[in-house]
């Protein structure tokens, strides 16, 4: 990003908290190399042919072509922010914490199940070896056992290496990917001179399609995995020499390497194998221990059936055939990859974990960084944990398919955010690379990556229901304990209290207006203090100055102008029994900083001044802060049309079902008791009868019982903004208060049409009120966040 003021609000940086930018061009294409090929090309490669037949090289050149996309949107993102936490982060800038806290949430579990993944195949290859070459006695232990066991002891490794740090990291990585690329070049090379030297070499693509397209797509879902590489080059971003520049070429150089092997893998594999008497009865003897997708043979079966049936030792005991001691050497080479893969999801994982918890979205302890070590190595360690438990707590078949599953799901989210990130600060970042034909890049990457995660539920409804699972725990976190941190923090970054005077005595509730205009200040001193009477609160004004953005918060009293005699002169208007406090405030936004006050003063009602006049745009409906507070409430709200000082006299709250016409009763009725006036409940009966007369009568009887004089009226029509109007012009009313409307959950509502309508149009006071929802006020954000809605 650029050097001056960031848009996306002031980073907080920890103690310690500078990682060694050691890690060059070179060391980031091995780590997205050793994380694509390693695992997974050895692993899932006879799974998938299990499911698509010959045309796993369709499936393996289909998801080549689709990672093109997301990779672009990952060259991108990873140039303009080279910091630890890759999606999360982005996702975070685009679409803000609370949203981006699911993202980071999965996105923190993909890239651990992925490690599971390897440890597990690293168990696997193991295994065979020791009880298939060596022997060895396993004292009563089953192959599912000592599988479990090599990958906790194989984790635990792992863990301690990134705990050490990125160079012994990459160090390690190097020597293991350079190795296994070796491996599979003498693999591949052999399979195509056979392949040259066989008169019919078409024989095993026949026929391509066995399970049809459908097969195709079960594949590319299966092995999709082998491109969550780039999410790990750009987790690196702080570690490396000249981001900017290094991390898209590491995205393109490793997708361009790992592509091409993977269809030659298959093509080699689909090709150059046959089916042999030992081949076969090698198929009818090893049992794969993490599942098979051709559970049993049939008794003439095709090579894409055996390699299904062996599972994870598919592709090692083809390889038996090509290369001499092959299924050895490819066991051999697999467990280095499975390790190398297996590192760079530990790398990370942990750095998901670092970047959630200097967001304080995660305990504070995951953002500790080692002062010897320069790594997170609190959230190494905690990753590591969490890498082992779901390697022995599932089956390596599922663990591949709930990781294709959760990283199709956070490269959607991407995809997504850099849409909103590209025009909505695009001329305000530093780009590296930036990607051609925007938005259709992006979008194709959505539409793909749905399509596969969708699909892939025919293949592995259990993937769905874990990370389903883990989503649903995800939310439970939020609201639970994240959710209030986001608030802390928010609330510290955001605002600054430069002055404040305090009345003697405290109360419990508390009732906040916002000042910014005096001539606003006499009825919405008024007001409050009526509403804070009948509810035993106390009254907070506030004024709220706003610093830019390149000025940083503490330097923001320069900005300061007559906020403090305002507020002064406003308590004037004040009654003697009601508390009233004061404070200046310094914001860089307006409506953020009220709702940020709200929370940090535990409010139980806003009241806001409004001129009177709908904006009537697509950005704005009462305008820019009275929108984002009544969008985003910490509490209950009230927005008041001030007119001239009059004190109320005749006071009208039409009555409908529903927690916000209740609540006007309630605001009517502080009105009547502090200036005596007289109050009328109307309740606009629809022609065809439908309506709530009852309600209106219940809520008379409890004023009533209250002593307070109040009359209802009902009439009949299809119009009820005009009924109000007309009653009210009528009747000589001069204060209106009325509850919002119905809101839609992506259909952005304000109060609604009819009490907007009446607050527009009647020449006396209104006052329009929200009863605060905290779970339907959230999936509204939630929403809104997700198609588009506008961010003061």
């Amino acid at each position: 990003m650029s050097d001056g003021g960031s848009p996306f609000g002031e980073t907080e940086e920890v103690e310690g908290a500078d990682f060694a930018r050691e890690l060059s061009l070179f060391d980031i294409v091995v780590i997205g190399i050793g994380a694509m090929v390693g695992g997974s090309i050895f692993v899932l490669t006879g799974l998938a042919a299990g499911e698509s037949g010959p045309a796993l090289v369709l499936a393996f050149a289909l998801n080549g072509f689709i990672t093109i996309f997301t990779g672009m949107v990952y060259a991108e993102l990873g140039s303009a922010f080279p910091e630890p936490g890759g999606g999360y982060l982005w996702v975070r800038t685009a679409l803000g914490r609370s949203q981006a806290f699911i993202s980071g949430w999965m996105s923190w579990f993909a890239h651990a199940v992925a490690g599971s993944l390897y440890i597990l195949s690293f168990g696997s290859f193991l295994t065979l070896i020791i009880t298939e070459y060596f022997s060895v006695a396993t004292f009563g232990l089953s192959p599912l056992d000592l599988q479990k066991l090599f990958a906790a002891f194989a984790a635990a490794v792992f863990t301690y290496v990134n705990y050490r740090g990125a160079k012994e990291t990459s160090r390690a990585e190097n020597v293991v990917t350079v190795l296994q690329l070796a491996v599979l070049f003498v693999f591949i090379a052999s399979g195509i001179a056979a392949l040259v030297g066989d008169p019919n070499p078409a024989v095993n693509y026949e026929p391509f399609l066995p399970n049809g397209v459908g097969g195709v797509f079960l594949a590319m879902g299966l092995t999709f995995i082998a491109f969550e590489g780039y999410e790990i080059i750009v987790q690196s971003g702080r570690e490396v020499v000249n981001p900017h520049e290094n991390i898209p070429k590491a995205v393109f150089y490793s997708m361009l390497v790992v592509v091409t092997i993977y269809i030659l893998v298959g093509v080699v594999l689909l090709g150059a194998v046959r089916i042999t008497p030992e081949l076969l009865r090698t198929a009818q003897q090893t049992n794969s221990i993490g599942g098979s997708t051709v559970q049993n043979l049939p008794p003439n079966p095709a090579l894409w059936q055996v390699l299904g049936h062996l599972g994870e030792f598919g592709l090692a005991q083809a390889a038996g055939q090509l290369l001499p001691y092959g299924t050895l050497v490819v066991l051999l080479t697999g467990i280095l990859s499975a390790l190398a893969a297996l590192n760079a999801t530990t790398f990370s994982s942990s750095r998901v974990g670092y970047a959630m918890g200097n967001d304080r979205v995660f305990p504070d302890m995951f953002s500790r960084i080692h002062p010897d070590h320069h790594t997170p190595h609190v959230s190494v360690l905690l990753s590591g944990a969490l890498i082992t438990v779901m390697a022995v707590t599932l089956p390596l078949a599922q663990v591949a398919a709930a990781t294709d599953l959760m990283f199709l799901l956070l490269f959607l989210q991407v995809n997504y955010s850099m849409i909103r990130l590209r025009r909505e600060h695009g001329d305000e970042l530093d780009y590296g690379y930036v990607s051609p034909y925007f938005p259709v890049v992006p979008i194709i990457g959505i539409l793909t990556k749905l399509f596969l995660a969708v699909y892939f539920f025919n293949y592995s409804p259990l993937a769905w229901y874990i990370a389903g699972g883990w989503i649903l725990a995800g939310f439970g976190v939020f609201f639970l304990y994240s959710r209030g941190r986001i608030r802390e923090t928010e609330i510290a970054r955001e605002i600054r209290v430069v002055s404040e005077e305090r009345y003697p005595t405290e109360r419990s509730n508390r009732v906040l207006v916002p000042i910014a205009n005096p001539e606003s200040a006499k009825p919405l001193v008024e007001m409050g203090c009526a509403i804070a009477r009948r509810n035993d609160a106390e009254v907070v004004l506030t004024s709220i100055v706003t610093v830019p953005v390149q000025t940083p918060l503490e330097d923001g009293q320069r900005f300061i102008g007559d906020q403090r005699e305002m507020l002064a002169d406003a308590v004037q208007y004040a009654p003697d029994d009601v508390p009233v406090h004061r404070t200046v405030t310094l914001g860089r936004s307006v409506g953020r900083s009220i709702t940020n006050v709200a929370r940090q003063r535990d409010a139980d009602l806003v009241l806001l001044g409004w001129r009177g006049r709908r904006k009537r745009t697509r950005e704005n409906v009462l305008g820019s802060t009275l929108d984002y507070v009544v969008e985003n409430p910490p509490c209950d709200v009230a927005v008041a049309k001030v007119v001239p000082d009059d004190e109320p006299e005749e006071v009208l709250v039409p009555v409908a079902k529903g927690p916000h016409s209740a609540f006007a009763t309630d605001i009517a009725a502080a009105f009547a008791e502090a200036w005596g006036a007289d109050a009328t409940l109307l309740h606009v009966l629809e022609p065809d009868g439908n309506g709530s007369e009852d309600v209106m009568t219940e809520r008379q009887w409890e004023l009533v019982e209250e002593g307070l004089d109040v009359s209802t009226v009902l009439v009949s029509d299809d119009d009820v903004a005009e009924s109000i109007l007309a009653y009210a012009d009528e009747e000589g009313i001069d204060t209106i208060v009325v509850g919002a409307a119905r809101e839609g959950i992506l259909r952005r509502v304000m109060f609604g049409d009819i009490p907007e309508r009446v607050g527009e149009r009647f020449a006396g006071r209104t006052v329009m009120v929200k009863k605060h929802s905290p779970a339907r006020s959230a999936i509204r954000r939630w929403a809104g966040k997700w198609v588009g809605r506008r961010k003061e």
